[in-house]
């Protein structure tokens, strides 16, 4: 998932819907929603597996740190091969989404949910529009940190849509990238910032919908990744 998470193109929760822990990763994290999050260890203990949350959570960290020279150097020398790769792993999630995950009898009942997440998706992954701020000191950079670090991790809990990809549209992926090789939490500290706030908040309304409507939430969860196929070819280089 960190891996993905630094790729842009390939969504971390689709490395997680892959592996089978997305939704448990999902539960545990809507857990610290202020709308129901009560501080009690008797509450923690009952509702936050750690046993299955820190070891993830430290993967995650640990590839992203580790793995930004990895990610660079495939995609420097083994690119062509690197896209390939990536646009196989998500036709498997589409295909383990739709066909193992639910019979594809029940996929089959919602065929515009599947092409509405392709839309989107694709719509996102064609967009020519970049965002660019230079003076990091100017409030408005600050600001729109903040609001890429927001936007990164509501995309990184959505199947289909890359965090990454989101910072690459927003013209600050370069940036980030070279503040973590370089541990420059100063420069990243408004995104950390955004990022926390989608946490508190993005989590909780995926569970209330997987609740209400589980089955056609992963066939568009579904469409999300299939669309999102084209921005690994267009926008990782």
């Amino acid at each position: 998932m960190g891996l993905a998470e630094i790729t842009p193109g390939i969504s971390g929760a689709t490395i997680a819907g892959l592996f089978n822990v997305y939704n448990e990763f999902v539960k545990i994290i809507s857990f610290f929603s202020p709308s129901q999050f009560i501080f009690s260890f008797e509450k923690i203990r009952e509702k936050i597996n750690l046993g299955f949350l820190v070891p993830l959570i430290l993967g995650m960290f640990n590839a992203i740190f580790l793995a930004v020279n990895l990610i660079n150097y495939l995609i420097t020398n083994f690119l062509y091969e690197f896209k390939i790769l990536l646009s196989i792993i998500m036709i498997l999630a589409v295909l383990k989404n739709c066909l193992l995950d639910q019979k594809l009898i029940v996929s089959g009942k919602f065929p515009f949910h599947f092409l509405f997440g392709i839309l989107i998706a694709f719509c996102i992954s064609l967009t020519l529009i970049e965002f660019s701020y230079s003076n990091f000191t100017s409030p408005l950079k600050i600001l729109f940190l903040v609001f890429a670090g927001f936007l990164s991790f509501a995309a990184f809990i959505l199947p289909g849509i890359s965090g990454s990809l989101v910072l690459v549209l927003l013209g600050v992926y370069q940036e980030v990238i070279i503040s973590l090789k370089n541990f420059d939490f100063l420069y990243l500290s408004p995104l950390i910032l955004g990022l926390l706030i989608s946490f508190l908040i993005v989590p909780n309304e995926i569970i209330k919908g997987f609740k209400k409507n589980e089955n056609s939430l992963r066939v568009f969860f579904s469409g999300l990744i299939s669309g999102s196929i084209p921005s690994i070819w267009l926008h990782l280089n």
